[in-house]
Parts: structure tokens; sequence; C-alpha cells
């Protein structure tokens, strides 16, 4: 089992700000798992918010012609959830691609995947208090690695952790409803894309992802 802590030397801390991008651009993230790249994009937050970032999202599908881009008023778009609250999308009455949404500091994120199942979640570190219950949430191997790369903050630290199980709880489309946060556990973090890969523990292994964004952190996680 993957239980440990990595060894220090295995990835390198980044600057204590996160550093920011242009959150209405349209980005793919290639490479998270099989089952061809999760496309995603933000918004400000309004009535019909998700519907516009479903679109947005179907219109630039890379390397795929889904007919939106040509004539998106010919698409009927719908949201419904399951039980547990994961979102399932509906294009013209059909099941579409796998679709995730978090809302945070006044904007709505959603990420969308092909096959499998999708979640993202932006968790900023004014979330997370001094008098927040850290051995509640966090297991010490998980904020050994990650207090590093927000500069030995906690706070921004929490702010990581929380975004990746976050993101994979979703992922796995039941939520903290059904699981303990400490029973989700974030472990062998790695550099890539611009953030920092992982593999989540959640009674089965999810491949998840967090960069920087917006004074804290998105993670993107994907169930097969």
């Amino acid at each position: 089992m993957l239980n440990r802590a990595p060894h220090r030397s295995t990835i390198s801390p980044q600057p204590h700000e996160p550093r920011c991008s242009d959150p209405a651009a349209t980005r793919v993230l290639a490479g998270l798992g099989p089952g061809g790249p999760v496309i995603y994009a933000s918004g400000l937050a309004s009535p019909g918010a998700k519907e516009h970032l479903v679109r947005r999202l179907l219109a630039g599908w890379p390397g795929r012609d889904t007919g939106f881009a040509s004539q998106p008023e010919l698409w009927s778009v719908s949201l419904a959830k399951t039980a547990l609250g994961q979102p399932r999308l509906l294009l013209k009455g059909r099941p579409g691609p796998a679709i995730s949404f978090s809302l945070a500091a006044g904007r709505l994120w959603a990420a969308m995947a092909p096959a499998g199942q999708v979640g993202v979640d932006l968790a900023l570190p004014s979330e997370f208090e001094e008098s927040y219950p850290w051995a509640r949430a966090f297991q010490p191997a998980e904020l050994a690695w990650a207090r590093p790369l927000n500069g030995g903050d906690i706070a921004g630290a929490a702010a990581l952790l929380w975004a990746l199980k976050e993101a994979a709880v979703k992922a796995l489309g039941v939520g903290f409803h059904l699981l303990d946060p400490l029973a989700v556990e974030a472990v062998s973090p790695r550099p890539w894309q611009g953030g920092v890969q992982v593999a989540v523990q959640a009674g089965r292994i999810l491949p998840a992802w967090a960069r920087p964004e917006a004074g804290g952190w998105l993670a993107i996680a994907r169930n097969y």
C-alpha cells in the first residue's frame, strides 16, 4: 500500500504565493489517466452559469467535432443529479460526457471528461482558520509533503489537500457522504504540468492533479 510520505527530494517546493492564470480561458489537461483529456474552464457565478460553461466546454472540445461549435442552438443541454449529488449531463436527452462543478470566490469551475467520471474542486487557504481540526481531515504524511509547496503555511497545505480529496470524492460520486476525509489520502506527489500529480487512495486509487489558481489550489481527479 502507498501509505508513506515521499522522500523530500522527489518534489521541489513552489513559491508560497500560488501564481494566477487567466480564469476565463478554456484549458486542456491531457495524460491524467486513460480515456482522453479533461477540459476545464470557469466563469462568473450567476443564474445559468453551469449550462453556459457546459456549452463552452463542448464547443471547445479538443480534436473532436461535437457539432456544437457550429450549431450550438440546436443542442438541448440539461443537468440532473444522482441521489448523492453527482451531476449528470444530458445532451438531447441522452447521457453526455462526465461533468463536475466547483464554486469558489465568486467563480464557477467546470471540468468535463469523455470517459469515466471526473471531479473538480477549488479550495482557498482562507477556508482553513487556525482553529481548524487538522487531525480530523489530514494525515501527518500528507501535511509533510504539502506544507513545503506552500512555504510552510498549513492553511495553504490544507487548501491543496482538501481540493484533491474533494475532487476525488466528486469523481467517485459519493462526496463525503460515505467517506471520512481521513479515509481519502493523497500520496506519491510529483511535479507535473505546472502543478502536482498525486494518487488519491479512497477505497481505490484515483489519479489527481492540482495547480495554484486564484490564490488557492484547483484540483481535478478522474475515476474509471
